[in-house]
């Protein structure tokens, strides 16, 4: 009979990953059904194994530990003290394999997204589709708003909405990710004078679209020349372009707002450039623990997710962190 390895009065209490014995699935069945069956030849009776099968598989699993596991005798087999320890950990690494088997829970529950409306047209709708079939019982209640920072902001704040999508930057008591950014732009009539210099910027009527960004852009025109003075204030982006492309004047919208534009009308950067940085907005910690905003985050705001679904209007914007 070959010699039995030595035995050590203990296993360490951790290997180095590089130092894990070569044991695996195949080991634990043999080793538990020894233990359950109380000997080799009952063991291999239950599994429909061969005996030397299992008295190989013990053997090869003491050798790679390095203790004994199983007394042998007339009477069958019986873990000795160390071998009831690894029998203990086989138990363990068993539950966990059938655990890794095991399918996922399926998620369910109600997903609340604020968010402005251009980022619902250009990125929520077109994916929530697929995001359904792939969680069913996920239910996702969209809200619009007019606004796309306050609004958004005090909902998420509230707990009125579990994931806002809005203009960054945010108070610092709310979780935020960077996912894009689209470009503020100069709406004009094909037929104007193009606006180069902030001077031709003042010179001409401006269309102000009263909407959150309007202070945004407000005092990014007076940081770098002096605040602007609008010709006239509307609320509908829609009537702003409207009235644009009879000549009344320019506009300054954002790429997802407009798109797609009118061939009457043109559009192009500010004499300094402004961008709109877009990202998700969750309370302190959401964003991480949540499994239903970490499944909308993988399947919607991702960003493959986001450029797949900007399709022709991928050139308007900037995703995660590239440079502007």
């Amino acid at each position: 009979m070959p010699a039995e390895p030595p035995v050590r009065p203990d296993l360490p209490a951790q290997l180095p990953a590089q130092s894990l014995p070569a044991l695996g699935s195949a080991h634990l069945s043999v080793l538990l059904g020894v233990a359950e069956a109380g000997s080799f030849s009952e063991a291999a009776l239950r599994l429909g194994l061969a005996q030397s099968t299992v008295s190989h598989t013990v053997r090869a699993a003491e050798t790679a530990l390095g203790v004994q596991i199983f007394e042998r005798g007339r009477h069958g087999a019986w873990p000795t003290a160390a071998g009831a320890r690894v029998l203990d950990h086989a138990r363990h690494a068993a539950d966990a394999l059938r655990a890794m088997m095991a399918p996922a829970p399926a998620l369910s529950g109600t997903l609340r997204v604020v968010s402005c409306r251009s980022v619902i047209r250009q990125f929520v709708t077109p994916a929530l589709n697929a995001f359904q079939r792939l969680y069913p019982e996920i239910v996702v209640v969209v809200r619009d708003t007019s606004g796309e920072h306050d609004e958004i902001e005090a909902l998420v704040l509230a707990g009125d909405s579990d994931l806002g999508l809005g203009r960054l930057p945010m108070r610092p008591e709310l979780d935020t990710r960077e996912l894009l950014a689209d470009e503020y732009l100069i709406i004009a009539s094909v037929h104007a004078p193009p606006i180069r210099t902030w001077d031709d910027f003042h010179r001409a009527a401006y269309i102000v679209c009263e909407e959150d960004c309007a202070p945004f852009i407000a005092a990014h025109v007076a940081r770098h020349s002096h605040p602007p003075t609008p010709a006239v204030r509307l609320r509908d982006p829609q009537v702003a372009l409207g009235r644009v492309a009879e000549g009344h004047g320019f506009t300054v919208l954002t790429g997802l707002v407009f798109v797609p534009l009118p061939p009457n009308l043109r559009a192009y950067s500010l004499p300094t450039p402004l961008w709109r940085p877009i990202g998700s907005v969750t309370r302190r910690g959401q964003q991480d623990v949540s499994p239903l905003i970490a499944a909308f985050q993988n399947a919607v705001l991702s960003p493959g997710a986001l450029r797949a679904a900007a399709g022709r209007q991928a050139h308007l914007v900037r995703f995660g962190g590239e440079a502007r």
